[in-house]
């Protein structure tokens, strides 16, 4: 009996230990409908992977803290650890250069989204808000930590399916279904919150975590589906290896690599390398302007301005109908004239919505919301398109992996010390009486001017040192390599 039991639990670990090597490392595009349905199955999972991140962060997240007491300043470092995150994958660039596939490492990491849906029920905990407060910081940081470190990962192996001549349109369009997705749920979400906002805010809390939930599982199981065309160790007739034959080509690749190179040289190399400086000063100037005044952005609107979670969340929706509509003519446009160009006034668009929120106070708080809304709208329809589109025209096919690696960590850590650097500003002119003309003003104000003057630099350095740069054509990705 005992030994009937062994062998059915060995003969289960067989068969399950074979389905996942199936499905995520011997799963290869033969056509370019293959290519075609792991795009499709792409959108599905960033759809939902876009929608977790909204209602983990922003307007929810900053309403979890404040339930649980955390101040307007550390409710944005809190939000900004996502970019802390991303400074551990510079310590994963060895490791990241050993994988031949990236799915495994995609769908792994994936599925800490969950931590997200756990924040949402330490509410419920019978303990102070002081412990509340570590507990939501701890697992919002280790849940950005595994995302973070697939992030790379992830662009690496979207990239590798889309032909760069498509780039602009299939972006803009899987971003156009993603916005929808989010937009109707965060609507949802808000009317959530206020309809349990005066009698038991700790009820909406639970269902957004429960929403979260199965947002994690349709994003895992998305990606899953997919089929990456990258082939690992393979013989003389270019076939994949697997099993013990791929396990003895890979200790023979190690005996042939006697020497690592370190990550200081990786960083070193991508640094000599002008495309690549190019796109992180681009990248560092945008992170700069985004990171001194958008993390507190949030918590102004809930506290300061006092707007309704389900207005913030209507306009939203309606601002990204608009979105969803411009972001595949800004796509199409970007594939005739050049990323950059179309980036460039993104970026102006993104600097207008900031102003926006630097003349918002609550006597005009509703209007300008409207305004500042639709410009953001404008923005995102590109900014986030445009930039990994640039850093995929600048950097070489060969080195895209570690250089996405290394831009993706050194702008995040920027990112992070700026929102500090703004949390302590911010604190510094709360405890000041400021006005204007006679008009007092709120510190929130003062970070957004600062931040539409960084935006501006931004523009001015994608004209004069950005579209002057020649792109060179990819012809490898989008294509079946059997």
């Amino acid at each position: 009996m005992i030994n009937c039991m062994f062998n059915n639990i060995k003969i289960a670990h067989r068969y399950l230990f074979a389905q996942i090597r199936r499905i995520y490392f011997m799963a290869l595009p033969e056509s370019k409908q293959d290519l075609k349905k792991s795009r499709v199955n792409f959108t599905i999972g960033d759809s939902a992977a876009q929608t977790i991140a909204q209602l983990s962060g922003g307007t929810f997240i900053a309403a979890l803290m404040s339930y649980c007491s955390i101040s307007d300043a550390n409710i944005g470092i809190i939000t900004s650890l996502l970019s802390l995150a991303a400074l551990s994958q510079i310590f994963l660039i060895n490791y990241f250069k050993k994988l031949k596939k990236y799915k495994f490492l995609v769908c792994y990491t994936a599925l800490h989204r969950g931590l997200f849906s756990i924040i949402y029920f330490i509410p419920l905990l019978a303990i102070g808000n002081g412990q509340k407060a570590i507990l939501i910081v701890v697992m919002y940081f280790i849940g950005q930590l595994f995302v973070q470190i697939g992030t790379p990962a992830t662009q690496d192996l979207i990239a590798s399916l889309v032909p760069s001549r498509l780039r602009g349109k299939y972006f803009s369009i899987k971003d156009s279904i993603a916005v929808f997705v989010v937009s109707s749920a965060m609507l949802l979400a808000g009317m959530i919150l206020d309809y349990f906002k005066k009698e038991n805010l700790l009820t909406g809390f639970v269902i957004i975590g429960l929403i979260v939930l199965v947002l994690v599982i349709v994003n895992v199981v998305a990606l899953s589906k997919m089929k990456e065309p990258k082939l690992s160790y393979t013989n003389e007739e270019g076939k994949e290896l697997h099993g013990r034959l791929a396990r003895k080509a890979k200790d023979f690749e190690k005996n042939q690599n006697f020497e690592e190179q370190s990550v200081a040289s990786e960083i070193k190399d991508a640094f000599q390398d002008r495309k690549f400086r190019k796109a992180f000063i681009l990248q560092s100037i945008y992170v700069t302007g985004l990171f001194i005044c958008n993390p507190f952005n949030a918590s102004y609107q809930i506290n300061q301005l006092a707007l309704p979670y389900t207005f913030i969340m209507l306009i939203g929706f309606i601002a990204n109908l608009y979105r969803i509509y411009i972001a595949p003519k800004l796509g199409r446009l970007a594939d005739k004239y050049g990323m950059a160009k179309v980036l460039k006034y993104a970026l102006f668009a993104l600097g207008l919505n900031l102003l926006t929120m630097a003349f918002t106070v609550p006597g005009n708080a509703y209007p300008m919301h409207v305004l500042g809304s639709f410009l953001s709208s404008t923005a995102w329809a590109f900014v986030g398109i445009g930039l990994f589109g640039i850093q995929l025209d600048f950097f070489r096919p060969e080195k895209r992996m570690i250089w996405l690696t290394i831009l993706s960590a050194l702008s995040g850590f920027m990112g992070f010390v700026v929102s500090i650097i703004g949390g302590n500003i911010l604190d510094y002119l709360q405890s000041k009486d400021l006005s204007l003309f006679g008009s007092s003003i709120y510190p929130q104000q003062v970070l957004n001017v600062i931040g539409f003057t960084i935006m501006v630099f931004a523009v001015l350095y994608i004209k004069f040192f950005i579209e002057t740069e020649k792109v060179d054509v990819n012809h490898k990705d989008g294509r079946v390599e059997l």
